[in-house]
């Protein structure tokens, strides 16, 4: 008998790494530990008694500015108290891939497109991301618009169908996932719900700040580097999973062309990449082809072709003086306009500023300062 002792990090990690690791390894009889209200994700039910110093150490979800410090080991004295033969496994980092794993899925929910509004109750340049005004930009277009993710973790966003309010009991899970298998498109950050869209095959576009950064590793908290995973996202997805780069008005295009004039086409890329997309059979004027391997795409429109790569990047150089980015950072920090909490301008709207805007050459101080 194997007890599963239960992941307390970043959802992300959970779907993408945690839970094909525990569904490759499960058998009848074995024992899993998780948070309760996720139970659609395992094989069995986790065991609550095993969440409950996880609960008590992050009382309000996963924070990356609290440590975990005994935890591991309070984990395991729980587990051994009441499983006192048991063989204990805890998921590392080994490199070895395993299966998407076979969920029991909820019925989908039909909507246009799904918003993962993505915010943290801590600092994190992901937060500033402004999913209200690209949720204005769906309605105005006449498209209906739902939420995925949770309540406490998610932006405000008006008049949406909300997943939380779906399924409340398990916190919005449910119907995170009953909205993204009914969407004709999603949006996301790099993020735990990106990777939940990709698990169960949703339409969906993944948002960065400028290209290349879906294949590099960028400074996102605690001026630390985390690798961006859309190669994990583009693999598991067997339909269409492309990155877009910018704001809201290039989310907004790359979600019209999606929507209305795009077909999918799984292949070979090599045959066509060199050609025009009126070669390909059934190709209608305007339309937009994309052939999908499992490592890129290959995006054919009648102006010309363009190749999604997904191997990795080396982090990109900085685009400005160290002295220059040190002194853009003070003044930003000390602007009355600046919200940490969301690394986010209050004048222009803009997010990523301390994590991106900062070191670019093209970026400009609404007030400026620099």
């Amino acid at each position: 008998m194997k007890v599963f002792l239960p992941w307390f990090g970043h959802f992300g990690d959970l779907v993408r790494d945690v839970l094909p690791w525990i569904w490759a390894h499960w058998q009848p009889g074995d024992v899993i530990g998780g948070d309760p209200r996720q139970a659609l994700l395992y094989p069995v039910p986790p065991e609550p008694v095993l969440w409950a110093p996880v609960a008590a150490q992050y009382p309000h979800g996963y924070d990356s500015h609290i440590r975990p410090g005994e935890l591991p080991d309070a984990l395991r004295r729980v587990a051994l108290a009441r499983w006192p033969r048991a063989v204990l496994r805890q998921w590392s980092r080994t490199g070895e891939v395993f299966p998407k794993p076979s969920l029991r899925l909820p019925d989908p929910v039909a909507i246009d497109v799904v918003l993962a509004p993505r915010r943290k109750p801590y600092a994190d340049a992901k937060n500033g991301w402004p999913w209200e005004a690209l949720a204005q930009g769906c309605q105005a277009r006449g498209w209906t618009v739902g939420l995925a993710g949770t309540r406490e973790e998610s932006a405000s966003v008006p008049h949406a169908i909300a997943a939380w309010d779906i399924a409340p009991a398990d916190g919005g899970l449910c119907g995170t996932i009953a909205l993204l298998r009914g969407a004709r498109a999603v949006v996301t950050l790099d993020s735990g719900i990106g990777h939940l869209a990709s698990l169960v095959d949703a339409p969906q576009l993944v948002v960065y700040p400028r290209r290349g950064d879906e294949r590099r590793s960028l400074v996102l908290r605690d001026g630390r580097h985390a690798q961006m995973r859309f190669a994990d996202m583009h693999r598991w997805n067997t339909r269409l999973c492309l990155p877009v780069w910018g704001g809201v008005d290039a989310v907004l295009t790359a979600l019209i062309e999606v929507m209305t004039r795009t077909q999918i086409a799984l292949g070979p890329i090599a045959p066509w990449r060199a050609h025009h997309v009126s070669r390909v059979p059934g190709w209608e004027a305007g339309q937009t082809i994309v052939v999908k391997e499992t490592e890129r795409s290959l995006i054919m429109r009648p102006e010309g072709n363009v190749l999604i790569e997904t191997s990795p990047l080396p982090p990109a150089r900085p685009a400005i003086p160290v002295h220059e980015r040190e002194r853009r950072r003070a003044t930003c920090r000390a602007c009355a306009h600046y919200r940490a909490g969301s690394d986010r301008c209050a004048v222009c709207g803009c997010g990523f500023v301390i994590a991106e805007r900062i070191v670019s050459r093209v970026a400009r101080c609404p007030g400026g300062f620099w």
